[in-house]
Protein backbone atom coordinates (compact mmCIF):
# COMPACT_ATOMS: atom_id res chain seq x y z
CA UNK A 1 0.00 0.00 0.00
CA UNK A 2 2.57 1.97 1.02
CA UNK A 3 4.72 1.36 -2.03
CA UNK A 4 1.44 2.48 -4.13
CA UNK A 5 0.78 5.63 -2.60
CA UNK A 6 4.65 6.51 -3.59
CA UNK A 7 4.27 5.44 -7.03
CA UNK A 8 1.33 8.04 -7.10
CA UNK A 9 4.28 10.61 -6.27
CA UNK A 10 5.96 9.32 -9.51
CA UNK A 11 3.29 9.92 -11.80
CA UNK A 12 2.32 13.09 -11.10
CA UNK A 13 6.35 13.98 -11.48
CA UNK A 14 6.08 12.39 -14.91
CA UNK A 15 3.04 13.80 -15.69
CA UNK A 16 4.73 17.49 -15.14
CA UNK A 17 7.66 16.14 -16.95
CA UNK A 18 5.49 15.65 -20.28
CA UNK A 19 4.76 19.15 -20.46
CA UNK A 20 8.30 20.37 -20.04
CA UNK A 21 8.59 21.60 -16.95
CA UNK A 22 12.15 20.91 -15.21
CA UNK A 23 12.75 18.09 -12.79
CA UNK A 24 13.71 20.02 -10.14
CA UNK A 25 10.54 22.54 -10.82
CA UNK A 26 8.51 18.84 -10.76
CA UNK A 27 9.40 17.28 -7.95
CA UNK A 28 8.79 20.72 -5.88
CA UNK A 29 5.51 21.21 -7.44
CA UNK A 30 4.77 17.30 -6.25
CA UNK A 31 6.03 18.05 -2.55
CA UNK A 32 3.71 21.30 -2.50
CA UNK A 33 0.60 19.34 -3.42
CA UNK A 34 0.76 16.72 -0.81
CA UNK A 35 -0.90 16.13 1.98
CA UNK A 36 1.35 15.16 4.16
CA UNK A 37 3.85 17.54 3.70
CA UNK A 38 6.69 15.41 2.10
CA UNK A 39 9.86 17.08 1.52
CA UNK A 40 11.31 17.60 -1.94
CA UNK A 41 14.42 15.45 -0.87
CA UNK A 42 12.36 12.66 0.29
CA UNK A 43 10.45 12.58 -3.34
CA UNK A 44 14.07 12.88 -5.16
CA UNK A 45 14.81 9.68 -3.67
CA UNK A 46 11.47 8.00 -4.48
CA UNK A 47 12.33 9.37 -8.22
CA UNK A 48 16.01 8.09 -8.50
CA UNK A 49 15.01 4.70 -6.87
CA UNK A 50 11.78 3.82 -9.40
CA UNK A 51 14.58 4.82 -11.83
CA UNK A 52 16.85 2.25 -10.91
CA UNK A 53 14.91 -0.32 -9.52
CA UNK A 54 11.41 0.57 -11.00
CA UNK A 55 8.16 -0.52 -8.62
CA UNK A 56 10.19 -2.84 -6.51
CA UNK A 57 12.14 -0.01 -5.48
CA UNK A 58 9.34 1.84 -3.44
CA UNK A 59 8.51 -0.70 -1.52
CA UNK A 60 9.40 0.25 2.12
CA UNK A 61 12.83 -1.10 3.47
CA UNK A 62 13.21 -3.68 6.29
CA UNK A 63 15.08 -3.27 9.31
CA UNK A 64 18.76 -5.05 9.20
CA UNK A 65 17.79 -6.55 12.42
CA UNK A 66 14.39 -7.76 11.47
CA UNK A 67 13.68 -11.28 13.36
CA UNK A 68 16.27 -11.13 15.58
CA UNK A 69 15.06 -11.33 19.15
CA UNK A 70 17.84 -10.14 21.81
CA UNK A 71 15.69 -10.93 24.70
CA UNK A 72 14.60 -14.31 23.66
CA UNK A 73 17.08 -16.76 24.55
CA UNK A 74 17.43 -20.33 22.32
CA UNK A 75 16.22 -21.94 24.99
CA UNK A 76 13.46 -19.92 24.91
CA UNK A 77 12.50 -19.99 21.65
CA UNK A 78 12.80 -23.88 21.34
CA UNK A 79 9.45 -23.95 24.77
CA UNK A 80 8.11 -21.29 23.10
CA UNK A 81 7.95 -23.43 19.47
CA UNK A 82 7.49 -27.00 21.48
CA UNK A 83 4.90 -26.00 23.20
CA UNK A 84 2.75 -24.26 20.79
CA UNK A 85 3.06 -26.82 18.28
CA UNK A 86 2.03 -30.12 20.41
CA UNK A 87 -0.98 -27.76 22.23
CA UNK A 88 -2.74 -25.97 19.64
CA UNK A 89 -6.46 -25.85 21.45
CA UNK A 90 -4.31 -24.30 24.58
CA UNK A 91 -4.73 -20.15 23.24
CA UNK A 92 -1.24 -18.64 23.56
CA UNK A 93 -2.15 -16.40 26.44
CA UNK A 94 -2.95 -19.07 28.82
CA UNK A 95 0.50 -21.26 27.72
CA UNK A 96 2.46 -17.11 28.15
CA UNK A 97 0.77 -16.87 31.86
CA UNK A 98 2.65 -20.17 33.06
CA UNK A 99 5.94 -19.40 31.31
CA UNK A 100 5.79 -16.06 32.92
CA UNK A 101 5.22 -17.55 36.44
CA UNK A 102 8.50 -19.72 35.99
CA UNK A 103 10.47 -17.46 34.57
CA UNK A 104 9.68 -13.88 35.85
CA UNK A 105 12.14 -12.15 33.02
CA UNK A 106 10.46 -14.43 29.82
CA UNK A 107 10.29 -11.86 26.84
CA UNK A 108 7.46 -9.71 26.31
CA UNK A 109 4.06 -11.37 24.47
CA UNK A 110 4.66 -9.15 21.39
CA UNK A 111 7.90 -10.74 21.13
CA UNK A 112 6.31 -14.52 21.00
CA UNK A 113 4.25 -12.99 18.79
CA UNK A 114 6.76 -12.07 16.56
CA UNK A 115 8.42 -15.47 17.20
CA UNK A 116 5.52 -17.25 16.14
CA UNK A 117 5.01 -15.60 13.40
CA UNK A 118 8.42 -15.55 11.78
CA UNK A 119 7.96 -19.29 11.93
CA UNK A 120 3.96 -19.82 10.51
CA UNK A 121 2.59 -20.23 13.61
CA UNK A 122 0.26 -17.30 14.31
CA UNK A 123 -3.31 -17.99 15.22
CA UNK A 124 -4.76 -18.78 11.94
CA UNK A 125 -1.94 -21.27 11.03
CA UNK A 126 -2.08 -22.88 14.14
CA UNK A 127 -6.18 -23.54 13.80
CA UNK A 128 -5.77 -24.77 10.04
CA UNK A 129 -3.19 -26.98 11.36
CA UNK A 130 -5.11 -28.50 14.03
CA UNK A 131 -8.90 -28.37 12.01
CA UNK A 132 -7.81 -29.05 8.54
CA UNK A 133 -11.23 -29.75 7.53
CA UNK A 134 -11.60 -25.60 8.20
CA UNK A 135 -9.90 -24.76 5.03
CA UNK A 136 -11.69 -25.24 1.75
CA UNK A 137 -12.50 -23.59 -1.49
CA UNK A 138 -14.54 -20.30 -1.02
CA UNK A 139 -15.28 -19.85 -4.64
CA UNK A 140 -18.48 -19.52 -6.07
CA UNK A 141 -20.30 -22.77 -7.75
CA UNK A 142 -23.26 -23.69 -9.60
CA UNK A 143 -24.81 -26.88 -9.97
CA UNK A 144 -25.25 -28.00 -14.24
CA UNK A 145 -28.78 -28.22 -14.43
CA UNK A 146 -32.34 -28.35 -12.67
CA UNK A 147 -32.68 -30.57 -9.90
CA UNK A 148 -29.03 -31.61 -9.71
CA UNK A 149 -28.25 -30.13 -6.29
CA UNK A 150 -31.01 -28.54 -3.66
CA UNK A 151 -30.75 -26.72 -0.89
CA UNK A 152 -32.34 -26.74 2.46
CA UNK A 153 -32.28 -24.90 5.69
CA UNK A 154 -34.79 -23.15 8.68
CA UNK A 155 -34.76 -19.66 9.48
CA UNK A 156 -37.07 -17.97 11.98
CA UNK A 157 -40.12 -15.92 10.18
CA UNK A 158 -42.46 -13.30 11.25
CA UNK A 159 -44.47 -13.81 14.57
CA UNK A 160 -48.04 -13.88 14.47
CA UNK A 161 -50.63 -12.34 16.45
CA UNK A 162 -53.85 -13.51 16.19
CA UNK A 163 -57.06 -11.72 17.80
CA UNK A 164 -58.07 -14.08 20.60
CA UNK A 165 -54.45 -15.07 21.60
CA UNK A 166 -52.87 -13.40 23.82
CA UNK A 167 -49.23 -14.36 23.43
CA UNK A 168 -47.72 -13.80 19.77
CA UNK A 169 -46.77 -17.07 17.71
CA UNK A 170 -43.38 -17.36 16.42
CA UNK A 171 -42.65 -19.45 13.27
CA UNK A 172 -40.23 -21.22 11.96
CA UNK A 173 -39.88 -21.00 7.47
CA UNK A 174 -37.95 -23.88 6.02
CA UNK A 175 -36.75 -23.47 2.42
CA UNK A 176 -35.78 -25.39 -0.67
CA UNK A 177 -33.79 -23.75 -3.22
CA UNK A 178 -33.00 -25.19 -6.88
CA UNK A 179 -29.38 -24.33 -6.90
CA UNK A 180 -28.97 -23.98 -10.70
CA UNK A 181 -32.15 -22.35 -11.41
CA UNK A 182 -33.13 -20.77 -8.18
CA UNK A 183 -35.94 -21.49 -8.30
CA UNK A 184 -38.16 -22.67 -4.77
CA UNK A 185 -39.47 -26.37 -4.93
CA UNK A 186 -40.89 -25.84 -1.99
CA UNK A 187 -41.14 -23.34 1.34
CA UNK A 188 -43.78 -23.04 4.15
CA UNK A 189 -43.49 -21.38 7.47
CA UNK A 190 -44.49 -24.17 10.39
CA UNK A 191 -44.36 -23.71 14.32
CA UNK A 192 -41.70 -25.54 14.93
CA UNK A 193 -38.19 -25.94 13.41
CA UNK A 194 -38.35 -29.64 13.97
CA UNK A 195 -37.92 -32.74 11.37
CA UNK A 196 -41.88 -32.61 11.10
CA UNK A 197 -41.99 -29.39 9.08
CA UNK A 198 -38.96 -30.57 6.94
CA UNK A 199 -40.45 -33.65 5.77
CA UNK A 200 -43.71 -31.87 4.90
CA UNK A 201 -41.52 -29.48 3.25
CA UNK A 202 -39.59 -32.12 0.99
CA UNK A 203 -42.20 -34.33 0.51
CA UNK A 204 -44.40 -31.12 -1.03
CA UNK A 205 -41.20 -29.98 -2.72
CA UNK A 206 -41.20 -33.92 -4.47
CA UNK A 207 -44.88 -33.70 -5.88
CA UNK A 208 -44.46 -30.37 -7.54
CA UNK A 209 -40.67 -30.45 -8.92
CA UNK A 210 -39.84 -33.89 -8.99
CA UNK A 211 -36.81 -35.44 -7.31
CA UNK A 212 -33.46 -33.65 -6.72
CA UNK A 213 -30.04 -35.97 -7.06
CA UNK A 214 -28.17 -34.55 -3.85
CA UNK A 215 -30.13 -32.57 -1.16
CA UNK A 216 -27.53 -30.64 0.66
CA UNK A 217 -28.25 -29.63 4.27
CA UNK A 218 -26.45 -28.30 7.21
CA UNK A 219 -25.63 -30.42 10.70
CA UNK A 220 -28.91 -29.83 12.03
CA UNK A 221 -31.13 -32.50 13.75
CA UNK A 222 -34.00 -33.12 11.22
CA UNK A 223 -31.76 -33.54 8.25
CA UNK A 224 -29.09 -35.84 10.13
CA UNK A 225 -31.20 -38.42 11.59
CA UNK A 226 -32.17 -41.79 10.63
CA UNK A 227 -35.25 -41.15 9.72
CA UNK A 228 -33.97 -38.56 7.02
CA UNK A 229 -31.31 -41.17 5.63
CA UNK A 230 -33.76 -43.34 5.03
CA UNK A 231 -36.26 -41.36 3.34
CA UNK A 232 -33.51 -40.72 1.40
CA UNK A 233 -32.12 -43.74 -0.22
CA UNK A 234 -35.69 -44.97 -0.58
CA UNK A 235 -35.87 -41.90 -3.24
CA UNK A 236 -31.82 -42.84 -4.36
CA UNK A 237 -30.91 -39.30 -3.37
CA UNK A 238 -27.68 -38.44 -2.15
CA UNK A 239 -27.74 -36.68 1.06
CA UNK A 240 -24.94 -34.01 1.89
CA UNK A 241 -23.96 -32.41 5.06
CA UNK A 242 -22.29 -28.81 5.06
CA UNK A 243 -19.24 -29.14 7.24
CA UNK A 244 -18.91 -27.06 10.53
CA UNK A 245 -18.10 -23.61 10.04
CA UNK A 246 -18.70 -23.45 6.36
CA UNK A 247 -21.60 -21.13 5.82
CA UNK A 248 -20.57 -20.10 2.65
CA UNK A 249 -21.31 -23.12 1.21
CA UNK A 250 -24.95 -22.71 1.92
CA UNK A 251 -25.01 -18.89 0.68
CA UNK A 252 -27.59 -19.34 -1.87
CA UNK A 253 -30.26 -20.28 0.76
CA UNK A 254 -29.05 -17.50 3.17
CA UNK A 255 -29.50 -14.88 0.23
CA UNK A 256 -32.69 -16.51 -0.15
CA UNK A 257 -33.67 -15.78 3.05
CA UNK A 258 -32.37 -12.53 3.07
CA UNK A 259 -34.83 -11.87 0.02
CA UNK A 260 -37.71 -13.15 1.81
CA UNK A 261 -37.34 -10.74 4.74
CA UNK A 262 -36.66 -7.70 2.67
CA UNK A 263 -39.31 -8.12 0.69
CA UNK A 264 -42.55 -10.82 1.34
CA UNK A 265 -41.73 -10.42 5.31
CA UNK A 266 -41.15 -6.72 5.20
CA UNK A 267 -44.37 -6.62 2.90
CA UNK A 268 -46.45 -7.73 6.01
CA UNK A 269 -46.12 -4.81 7.84
CA UNK A 270 -48.02 -2.73 5.55
CA UNK A 271 -51.65 -1.79 6.45
CA UNK A 272 -53.96 -4.59 5.88
CA UNK A 273 -51.45 -7.37 4.58
CA UNK A 274 -50.46 -8.93 8.02
CA UNK A 275 -51.12 -12.59 8.46
CA UNK A 276 -52.62 -13.85 11.57
CA UNK A 277 -52.30 -17.46 10.98
CA UNK A 278 -50.28 -20.32 9.88
CA UNK A 279 -52.53 -20.98 6.88
CA UNK A 280 -53.07 -17.33 6.12
CA UNK A 281 -49.09 -16.49 6.07
CA UNK A 282 -48.71 -19.64 3.81
CA UNK A 283 -51.19 -18.80 1.08
CA UNK A 284 -49.60 -15.43 1.51
CA UNK A 285 -46.24 -16.30 1.04
CA UNK A 286 -47.28 -19.12 -2.11
CA UNK A 287 -48.77 -16.37 -3.76
CA UNK A 288 -45.55 -13.96 -3.87
CA UNK A 289 -43.15 -16.79 -4.97
CA UNK A 290 -45.48 -17.27 -7.75
CA UNK A 291 -46.71 -14.21 -8.79
CA UNK A 292 -43.34 -12.26 -7.97
CA UNK A 293 -40.28 -14.16 -7.41
CA UNK A 294 -40.99 -16.85 -9.67
CA UNK A 295 -41.15 -14.60 -12.84
CA UNK A 296 -38.45 -11.94 -11.74
CA UNK A 297 -35.00 -12.16 -13.61
CA UNK A 298 -32.85 -13.31 -10.25
CA UNK A 299 -29.62 -10.93 -10.80
CA UNK A 300 -27.04 -13.82 -10.78
CA UNK A 301 -28.72 -15.82 -13.81
CA UNK A 302 -29.78 -13.22 -15.62
CA UNK A 303 -33.42 -15.12 -16.50
CA UNK A 304 -36.12 -15.47 -13.94
CA UNK A 305 -36.21 -18.95 -11.78
CA UNK A 306 -39.02 -20.51 -14.02
CA UNK A 307 -38.03 -19.93 -17.32
CA UNK A 308 -34.58 -21.40 -16.26
CA UNK A 309 -36.07 -24.43 -14.16
CA UNK A 310 -38.26 -25.01 -17.66
CA UNK A 311 -35.39 -25.07 -19.69
CA UNK A 312 -34.13 -28.40 -17.70
CA UNK A 313 -37.57 -29.86 -17.09
CA UNK A 314 -36.86 -32.69 -19.85
CA UNK A 315 -34.06 -34.18 -17.30
CA UNK A 316 -36.05 -33.74 -14.17
CA UNK A 317 -36.64 -37.28 -12.75
CA UNK A 318 -39.99 -37.06 -11.65
CA UNK A 319 -42.11 -39.33 -9.38
CA UNK A 320 -43.53 -43.15 -10.52
CA UNK A 321 -47.22 -41.78 -10.40
CA UNK A 322 -47.99 -45.23 -9.41
CA UNK A 323 -45.63 -44.76 -6.24
CA UNK A 324 -47.20 -44.02 -2.57
CA UNK A 325 -44.89 -40.97 -1.65
CA UNK A 326 -46.40 -40.84 1.55
CA UNK A 327 -45.57 -44.52 2.48
CA UNK A 328 -41.66 -43.85 1.50
CA UNK A 329 -42.30 -41.21 4.08
CA UNK A 330 -42.76 -44.03 6.90
CA UNK A 331 -40.43 -44.35 9.98
CA UNK A 332 -38.82 -47.82 9.85
CA UNK A 333 -38.00 -48.89 13.62
CA UNK A 334 -36.97 -52.82 14.73
CA UNK A 335 -39.26 -54.26 17.60
CA UNK A 336 -39.25 -58.04 19.07
CA UNK A 337 -42.23 -59.94 19.42
CA UNK A 338 -43.21 -61.09 22.70
CA UNK A 339 -44.20 -64.69 23.59
CA UNK A 340 -47.84 -63.73 24.05
CA UNK A 341 -48.11 -61.82 20.10
CA UNK A 342 -47.34 -58.48 21.03
CA UNK A 343 -45.00 -55.57 20.96
CA UNK A 344 -45.02 -52.11 22.33
CA UNK A 345 -44.20 -49.18 20.85
CA UNK A 346 -44.23 -45.81 22.84
CA UNK A 347 -46.22 -46.33 25.94
CA UNK A 348 -48.80 -48.21 23.45
CA UNK A 349 -49.06 -51.65 22.94
CA UNK A 350 -50.13 -53.64 20.10
CA UNK A 351 -50.88 -56.97 18.56
CA UNK A 352 -48.94 -59.08 15.54
CA UNK A 353 -49.28 -62.24 14.06
CA UNK A 354 -48.93 -64.88 16.31
CA UNK A 355 -46.23 -66.84 14.36
CA UNK A 356 -43.79 -63.89 14.76
CA UNK A 357 -43.39 -64.48 18.50
CA UNK A 358 -40.39 -64.16 19.58
CA UNK A 359 -38.97 -62.57 16.19
CA UNK A 360 -37.84 -59.44 15.76
CA UNK A 361 -39.61 -57.68 13.11
CA UNK A 362 -39.68 -54.12 11.54
CA UNK A 363 -42.02 -51.45 11.84
CA UNK A 364 -43.18 -49.07 8.51
CA UNK A 365 -45.29 -46.11 10.27
CA UNK A 366 -46.20 -42.47 9.79
CA UNK A 367 -44.42 -41.25 12.44
CA UNK A 368 -46.76 -38.06 12.80
CA UNK A 369 -49.91 -39.90 12.85
CA UNK A 370 -49.56 -43.93 13.96
CA UNK A 371 -52.72 -44.39 11.89
CA UNK A 372 -51.21 -47.38 9.97
CA UNK A 373 -48.69 -49.12 11.61
CA UNK A 374 -47.29 -51.93 8.85
CA UNK A 375 -45.32 -55.42 9.97
CA UNK A 376 -42.68 -56.74 8.26
CA UNK A 377 -40.30 -59.97 8.61
CA UNK A 378 -37.45 -60.46 6.23
CA UNK A 379 -39.14 -57.36 3.78
CA UNK A 380 -42.31 -59.54 4.01
CA UNK A 381 -46.01 -57.92 4.97
CA UNK A 382 -47.93 -59.70 8.13
CA UNK A 383 -50.40 -57.15 8.39
CA UNK A 384 -51.01 -54.32 10.22
CA UNK A 385 -50.16 -54.29 13.81
CA UNK A 386 -53.48 -53.69 15.70
CA UNK A 387 -53.92 -51.76 19.63
CA UNK A 388 -54.01 -54.19 22.52
CA UNK A 389 -57.78 -54.19 23.81
CA UNK A 390 -57.34 -54.98 27.46
CA UNK A 391 -60.85 -55.28 27.83
CA UNK A 392 -61.06 -57.93 25.40
CA UNK A 393 -58.27 -59.42 26.67
CA UNK A 394 -59.77 -59.67 30.37
CA UNK A 395 -62.72 -62.13 29.13
CA UNK A 396 -60.62 -64.31 27.55
CA UNK A 397 -59.48 -67.48 29.77
CA UNK A 398 -56.70 -67.04 31.94
CA UNK A 399 -55.69 -69.20 35.17
CA UNK A 400 -56.23 -66.98 37.57
CA UNK A 401 -59.86 -66.69 35.74
CA UNK A 402 -59.92 -69.99 35.96
CA UNK A 403 -59.44 -69.98 39.95
CA UNK A 404 -62.00 -67.36 40.25
CA UNK A 405 -65.07 -70.28 38.97
CA UNK A 406 -64.02 -72.61 41.08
Amino acid sequence: MLALERFGFITKIQDALHQQIPLGQAIQQAASASIEALSPRTLEDWWYASKKGGFAALHPKGRCDRGQYRKCTPEQKKLILDQVQSTPRIPLTVLYRQWKEKHPLFPSLTTVYRLLEQHQLNHKQRRAGFFPSLSGPTKSFEAPFANDLWMVDFSPGPFLRPPDFPKAQATHLCLIIDDHSRLIPFAAYHGQADTQAFHHTLKQALRRRGIPIKLYTDQGGPFTNDHTKIICANLGVRLLHAKPYHAWSKGKVERMFKTIQDDFENGLRLPGQAAFCLEELNAKFIRWLQVIYHVRVHSSTGATPEERFSKHSHQVRLLDPHQDLDRLFYMRLQRVVRKDGTLRLDTQGYEVDLTLRGLEVELRFDPYRKERIEVYYRDQSFGLARPVNLHLNSQLSHPHNDEAQR
